[in-house]
């Protein structure tokens, strides 16, 4: 059957009745194997919601592999909702969500800008800071082994630091710091943005020590600019977030935590 086309495939598993055979799981996964290479995006969805509604036998309902292969095509189509559908209904059906089909789902939520939609389906799917780092890697291209590492666009890493603040996601936080380390290859350090979106997000998680010891990197490492130091750590401007999230408990605890960090990192 290799070459052969959806259709012939179908037609094929028509005939099967005339021979009172019973196509099995393997036969319909084949069929949308065929449906990816050929992009027939709503054939693969109508045979998918066919095998979910099929009471015959355990033997036609859809496994992970035919979630895969549904999500993956439409993760390639960028259709980011109906892709999210089938994964709540793979998770509902007591599947995980693959390597591979989470790489693609960051390529596209990525492509579209759609950060808020990656956060969402990281909590949806309790997915923790090892896998997700893993999958941001292959997705940057780190694992195609090339003779240097790609870089990152730094602007996107500063909107997903944003996000995972926004959001309160120690996984995006995590996981885009990493990728951006990877990038700069020790080579440069990260921009004041970068910089001040690690501790915005650790501010409103609540990491106010992570914070404050990324204040201490973010001294380090741009101290010395003459003309926007000022501007850079200044708490009614760019740390005002730090400041806020210090102040919650009442600026006792504000002087606190600022004694806190002259004592760890001043001397």
């Amino acid at each position: 059957m290799i070459g052969a086309s959806a259709g012939d495939l179908l037609d094929f598993v028509a005939q099967m009745d005339d021979f009172e055979l019973v196509p099995n799981l393997a036969s319909f996964n084949l069929i949308l194997k065929a449906m990816r290479q050929a992009k027939e995006t709503e054939a693969a969805e109508k045979l998918l919601e066919r095998l979910v509604g099929c009471s015959s036998g355990k033997e036609s309902l859809p496994n992970d592999e035919s979630y895969d292969l549904v999500m993956g095509m439409l993760f390639e189509m960028r259709r980011v909702e109906a892709a999210l559908k089938y994964i709540d209904m793979a998770l509902q059906s007591g599947f995980k969500l693959s390597i591979k089909v989470f790489t693609e789902c960051i390529a596209c939520c990525v492509s579209q800008g759609q950060l808020d939609t990656l956060v969402t389906l990281i909590e949806r799917c309790r997915l923790d800071d090892l896998l997700v780092a893993k999958c941001c890697f292959e997705y940057g291209g780190e694992n195609a082994r090339p003779p240097f590492l790609l870089s990152v666009d730094e602007g996107l890493i500063v909107s997903a630091l944003a996000t995972a603040g926004r959001t309160y996601s120690s996984n995006l936080l995590d996981a885009s710091w990493a990728i951006l380390r990877c990038s700069l290859c020790q080579k440069k350090v990260p921009s004041p943005e970068s910089f001040l979106g690690k501790i915005y997000a650790h501010a409103s998680l609540g990491n106010l020590q992570k914070a404050f010891g990324t204040l201490h990197e973010f001294e380090a490492a741009h101290g010395n600019l003459v003309n926007e130091a000022e501007g850079l750590f200044s708490p009614f401007t760019s740390l005002y977030p730090l400041v806020v999230a210090c102040s919650k408990k009442g600026f006792e605890a504000l002087d606190s935590y600022v004694l806190l960090y002259f004592q760890l990192f001043a001397f």
